[in-house]
């Protein structure tokens, strides 16, 4: 395994997990649970990940997100890994903002084949090679 992971976490495949596939060579997609974040936290603590990125897809699964997310933000290294936070509604992002001001937050307004799925995976893979 790399030193550095793409952590995708979401409660049901996605478009986004297929961009991130397409781009990135190595991706470990989970569902974000406790025994899953248990995994991360230790991958993290032996340093079998040196660096890492966080994708939560937050759909459908609001109040399990924010669970999963006090977890990472409780843990002294997964707190400061890159977070993306994707699948939020236009409104909504304003209050993920605040509660969590160290996210991106992406959202997807007008119809996904023309966002620009590109641009936000080039941020994801230089926070990846640890330019953040």
């Amino acid at each position: 395994m790399s030193t550095a992971m793409l952590y995708y976490l979401a409660w049901q495949e996605d478009d986004w997990l297929d961009e991130v596939l397409d781009r990135f060579p190595e991706v470990n997609a989970l569902v974000p649970s406790v025994k899953t974040f248990e995994m991360l936290a230790e991958q993290r603590k032996s340093g079998e990940v040196k660096r890492a990125v966080l994708v939560l897809n937050a759909a459908g699964e609001q109040d399990r997100t924010r669970e999963f997310l006090q977890l990472c933000m409780a843990d002294p290294q997964m707190s400061v890994d890159p977070l993306y936070i994707v699948g939020l509604k236009a409104e909504e992002e304003e209050a993920w903002q605040e509660a969590y001001p160290n996210a991106k937050i992406i959202v997807i307004t007008g119809f996904a084949v023309e966002f620009d799925y590109d641009a936000v995976l080039a941020r994801m893979e230089i926070d990846l090679e640890g330019a953040h």
